[in-house]
């Protein structure tokens, strides 16, 4: 099926679709849920199809009505850690250097998914935190924040492997009435009324690796990317380098000149210099390395859609889109259908 456009903030139809069978596994009847949505999930084939994020909005206000339970979102946070569907950028965060690089991965993943929800990581002193926002008001529901923080508290929580990570909740809404049950998610510290939706903990944990991190593993799904990138004729030997640092890096948003100049050691003056030297430049390297892995990641279907614009490190799905209709004149549904010109292969 087409990719159906929406007016208003978007999101991606996997997230609906993973909300109601959640919903449906805890008892509600999945024809009153394809009611409220007003479709049924099921008639999109392709699983990074936008559907309207009002839709959403209207299935989490009606879940406490569909399950009989006022406390279901919450109650749906806490089985979060059962579910072993984590996708490429799950791996990948798993298998990070440090926790700081993990929630990196997961925040750009959140953002790539919709339009009208927003992720954000920012530390302060001894404190960091995950904000979370949903940028159309008709849009924000108080079972949407509970599901989303609890996610997170929850993950959190299973990363730091039993310590204590001095974790606060802070939510908008006013206290509800089934505000006792938050305590089974997100411990005491949890607070109403506040100006912002957002988990805080210490940031001393940000530096720590997933408990279970195995580094060959990261090494390995990296290299595949570099492998990838480089699977076209060799450039020179120093822009090799700086293609290898830009598909490492990616994940986490396009690196600039001054961070990949650092990391190999050398000026940014001697960069570009060198790479002059070569007849390219930082900049050209950045949207041939894209572009290469963008058209291998499309050929292969274990990657989703918003997978390869988070591995690409784009922050909007609607740029990716954008990006892959410059390179190829289609769009990335159309093109991973086959339709994009094979030449387009030989860069």
């Amino acid at each position: 099926m087409e990719e159906r456009v929406e007016v208003g903030a978007s999101i991606c139809v996997a997230v609906v679709a993973n909300t109601a069978r959640s919903l449906v596994a805890v008892g509600a009847d999945p024809v009153a849920i394809e009611q409220v949505l007003g479709f049924a999930v099921d008639q999109y084939a392709d699983r990074d199809a936008h559907v309207s994020l009002a839709a959403l909005a209207r299935l989490e206000r009606a879940a406490p009505d569909l399950t009989g339970d006022p406390a279901v979102a919450l109650r749906l946070a806490g089985r979060c850690a059962a579910d072993g569907d984590v996708g490429v950028i799950g791996h990948l965060a798993a298998h990070s250097p440090s926790l700081r690089e993990a929630l990196c991965l997961a925040v750009r993943h959140g953002n790539v998914l919709g339009t009208g929800v927003r992720l954000a990581l920012r530390t302060a002193a001894d404190r960091a935190e995950i904000r979370y926002h949903r940028t159309e008001v008709a849009s924000r529901t108080t079972q949407g924040t509970e599901l989303a923080l609890g996610e997170i508290a929850t993950t959190l929580r299973l990363l730091a492997d039993g310590d204590d990570i001095d974790l606060r909740a802070d939510f908008r809404h006013e206290r509800p009435g089934h505000a006792a049950a938050y305590a089974a998610v997100f411990g005491d510290r949890v607070c109403f009324g506040q100006a912002e939706d957002r988990i805080t903990f210490a940031a001393e944990f940000l530096d720590r690796p997933p408990p279970r991190a195995q580094s060959y593993l990261f090494a390995v799904l990296r290299e595949h990317a570099v492998t990838l990138a480089e699977r076209v004729a060799a450039a020179g030997t120093g822009s090799q380098r700086v293609r290898e640092y830009i598909v490492t890096r990616l994940p986490l948003g396009p690196p600039t000149a001054q961070a990949t100049s650092r990391e190999l050691g050398i000026s940014r003056q001697t960069l570009y210099r060198r790479l002059r030297a070569e007849g390219t430049s930082f900049e050209q390297l950045l949207e041939t390395t894209r572009h290469r892995l963008a058209l291998e990641h499309l050929r292969d279907p274990r990657y989703t859609l918003h997978e390869i614009a988070t591995l690409l490190g784009f922050a909007e799905y609607s740029s990716f889109h954008r990006a892959v209709r410059r390179w190829t004149g289609h769009n990335p549904q159309a093109y991973r259908r086959g339709i994009g010109v094979r030449s387009q292969l030989d860069l």
